[in-house]
């Protein structure tokens, strides 16, 4: 009997203990049959927004899947029903008692009550962790000034437009613009209205593209853009006169008139080069040649005499 009592009261402490850990996790923890809910731990309750578990008893796990990931949960407890094995972390979106959405990470187990199959769920918040990871993609790949595409992003996005060319045997264009005057803006008016200029320059250079083309910022009062499908090489100066007609038009910034130009070098794929270190480089010098003939002004690289 002693002994009896002895596993009886090991079995009751360690169930305790399980009850107390359940109870203090900060994640959520939560036991569905039939994808609906029989038990919620107060964190759980707490992460979606619950008063109390009288919120979630009974109901559906699915109405608070958000209904873009409601297939792959589906899919996945469906398997492990079948297969009997454990779901492992997978990040999938929740919708609180309050109608936010989070982010998730939620892990499934199997295991069988009162004769039927039951899932234990543990479930945390990843929202937080989530935007600092957007955050962290967005300093990586975009300007924090102007949240045009950086030189990184611009390297990507010409390696394959240079790749897409060379499948479907089509040209690409290569501009590459120094603003004229912009040092004369940041001494006379300051380093804001500098900034403020350089943001509505972005503006406009990506109200001159098509869809298909893009905008980059490589840094100070220098950017590129990549015209990823053109037919002929005098389409590339089509775009150039109509950066140069909008850039030469007075901007007001914090009540200051100001005035500038713009130089651009043209470079061409494949005639330039059929690389993006060789096509920038050679639409940079053609850049500096329209600079040195002038403001407002725009040059071929294939065109300039050596």
């Amino acid at each position: 009997m002693d002994k009896k009592k002895r596993i009886f009261d090991a079995v009751r402490e360690s169930e305790e203990r399980y009850r107390r850990l359940v109870e203090l996790s900060p994640d959520g923890i939560i036991i569905t049959s039939e994808f609906r809910f029989l038990f919620m731990n107060p964190s759980g309750i707490r992460i979606l927004a619950g008063e109390s578990f009288d919120d979630f008893l009974g109901r559906s796990v699915f109405d608070f899947v958000h209904c873009d990931h409601r297939r792959i949960v589906a899919e996945r407890f469906r398997k492990m029903q079948e297969k009997g094995e454990s779901v492992p972390w997978m990040e999938v979106k929740f919708i609180c008692q309050d109608g936010r959405e989070i982010d998730v990470e939620i892990a499934s187990t199997p295991f069988t009550l009162d004769g039927k199959m039951a899932v234990q769920s543990i479930f945390r918040d990843i929202t937080e962790r989530k935007l600092a990871e957007k955050h962290l993609e967005f300093l990586a790949n975009f300007d924090s000034l102007t949240g045009l595409p950086n030189r990184r992003l611009f390297f990507d996005r010409v390696g394959q437009s240079l790749l897409n060319a060379k499948r479907q045997e089509h040209l690409v264009g290569l501009l590459y613009l120094d603003l004229d005057r912009f040092k004369e803006v940041n001494d006379s008016f300051g380093h804001a209205v500098g900034d403020l200029l350089l943001k509505e320059v972005s503006e406009r250079l990506a109200q001159a593209l098509r869809l298909s083309d893009s905008v980059a910022r490589m840094g100070g009062d220098e950017f590129t853009v990549i015209l990823t499908k053109i037919v002929e090489p005098d389409d590339a100066a089509i775009v150039a006169q109509r950066i140069v007609g909008s850039l030469s038009k007075p901007f007001m910034l914090d009540g200051h008139p100001v005035s500038i130009g713009v130089s651009i070098g043209i470079g061409i794929y494949p005639l330039d080069g059929e690389d993006p270190d060789t096509l920038l480089k050679k639409a940079d010098t053609a850049m500096y040649r329209a600079k040195g003939a002038g403001s407002n002004l725009f040059r071929y690289y294939q065109r300039c005499p050596d």
